[in-house]
């Protein structure tokens, strides 16, 4: 099975099914968002999506309504195909965390928490996120992280999510398109931390794949980073940059399903 650890929400639904289907992708992770670039039609618009964009990387957007409902409303439409993470606020508090994770993910059983971003330099905001998981999960199946791993984030972010990995172990972390052009830097981070995972979409390197999973092969994550990369074309890298058929069995699907719980 052909599971990707990384799309988010693409309208209509029905035209993201479809894509799967041409891909030959069986399930998917499945996150909310606020920007919708699938929607642009020239660079006016695209521009005017990532400029929404660029504020949810920031941390600065309001509102988890809307995209909180198009999630839903995309889980109605796909069914079991989808995988919903829910999306919890960076830097609230504990409490308010706690709330936030209640009402986006264990309320509505979703299977893991993300995209978690932020602005540059603010990884530490992350910790309330580790603590309120930790203590939701103790002692019951844990609940994944993916955060955002390219830019604003930096190589600092990256660090300092690596050493909440290390003080929370039983939350399991995804460093999102694999730490963008820190990519060498976190594949040495996961190989160190056995909680840590790695999402390969997006990424800028194409030897980098082919590295990360000859160096933690059980832990990386197939990913597209839909509708911001294209599924077929990230499957396609991955195939042809892990040769070996029971890494990449594992790199395709087998390692997301070990991680989610999901029965063959």
């Amino acid at each position: 099975m052909i599971i990707d650890c990384h799309q988010h929400v693409v309208l209509p639904t029905e035209t993201q099914l479809q894509s799967m289907d041409e891909a030959g992708i069986h399930r998917t992770v499945l996150f909310s968002t606020l920007p919708h670039i699938e929607r642009a039609t020239d660079i006016a618009s695209f521009k005017k999506e990532m400029s929404v964009l660029g504020k949810v990387l920031q941390g600065d957007a309001d509102g988890r309504e809307r995209p909180s409902q198009e999630l839903r409303d995309a889980l109605d439409i796909g069914g079991d195909r989808f995988l919903p993470f829910g999306k919890v606020p960076v830097g609230i508090g504990y409490e308010a965390t706690v709330k936030a994770l209640q009402q986006e993910v264990l309320d509505p059983g979703y299977v893991g928490v993300g995209e978690l971003t932020f602005g540059s330099d603010e990884a530490a905001g992350l910790e309330p996120v580790f603590r309120a998981v930790r203590d939701a999960t103790d002692g019951g199946r844990p609940l994944p992280l993916l955060v955002h791993g390219f830019a604003p984030q930096t190589a600092g972010d990256i660090r300092t999510t690596a050493e909440l990995a290390r003080k929370y172990p039983s939350v399991p972390v995804i460093i999102g398109v694999l730490g963008g052009l820190n990519w060498l830097e976190t594949i040495e981070l996961v190989k160190e931390i056995p909680s840590l995972y790695l999402d390969l979409a997006s990424s800028f390197v194409s030897l980098a794949p082919r590295l990360a999973a000859a160096e933690v092969p059980e832990r990386c994550l197939f990913g597209s980073n839909t509708p911001f990369a294209d599924m077929y074309a990230n499957r396609v890298l991955i195939e042809r940059m892990v040769p070996d058929l029971s890494v990449r069995d594992r790199v395709m699907g087998d390692n997301l399903a070990e991680l989610l719980g999901l029965e063959g």
